[in-house]
């Protein structure tokens, strides 16, 4: 008898069981479901109320950051510098013009509300007679001043009053040639009395 062929592992045959696919472990299938189709939506337009207090709105915060951004003080002047011991000694009285400024701005930060609405105007009045000139700012300056002054039962104000008030000022130098300009303008009229008294000023011309 003919001995049966030995076969080695590596020719034998290989059977390939193909094993079915696992279900999934929940057992069941994620169904994909179907978005509902776009609805048409119909959006009532803005009132032009609305749309003119949303510009605003925009407009007011936009003004707001700016604000926030800049701070008050990057819009003054520089402060003055300390004056020496020497300078007040000798001066004494005297008030420097940075001085007189930042009392100025104090002053405003202090003052009731109708003289901090005054103020607005009255910086805008002398930025404009800066512009025209050392004549014309002296001369708007006493001007003010005599509107700013009740006069007498007569309607006069005296020089005497208005030197006090202005008394920075130089009387021959300064004054007294600014008041025979506004003379000559129409707008004061100035009156001395027969014994000789201090020369009064009427105001024609109010501001």
């Amino acid at each position: 008898m003919s001995a049966a062929p030995n076969m080695d592992d590596d020719d034998a045959a290989t059977t390939i069981m193909a094993r079915s696919a696992l279900p999934p472990a929940s057992g069941t299938r994620v169904s994909v479901a179907h978005s509902e189709p776009p609805r048409d939506t119909v959006v009532d337009p803005l009132s032009p109320w609305s749309r003119a207090r949303a510009a605003l709105g925009a407009a007011f915060r936009r003004f707001a950051q700016r604000f926030r951004r800049s701070r008050l003080s990057d819009r003054l002047p520089p402060l003055p510098s300390a004056r020496s011991m020497r300078a007040t000694q000798i001066s004494m009285g005297v008030v420097a013009h940075d001085e007189r400024g930042e009392q100025v701005l104090l002053d405003i930060v202090r003052a009731a509300r109708p003289y901090q609405d005054a103020a607005v105007y009255v910086a805008n009045y002398a930025i404009a007679l800066r512009k025209l000139g050392d004549d014309a700012h002296v001369e708007g300056l006493v001007h003010f001043a005599l509107s700013r002054m009740r006069p007498d039962a007569d309607g006069f104000v005296s020089v005497a009053r208005l030197r006090d008030r202005l008394s920075d000022l130089s009387y021959a130098g300064t004054l007294a040639p600014a008041l025979t300009r506004l003379e000559a303008a129409g707008i004061i009229t100035l009156t001395v009395t027969d014994d000789g008294a201090a020369p009064r000023v009427r105001l024609r011309v109010p501001l």
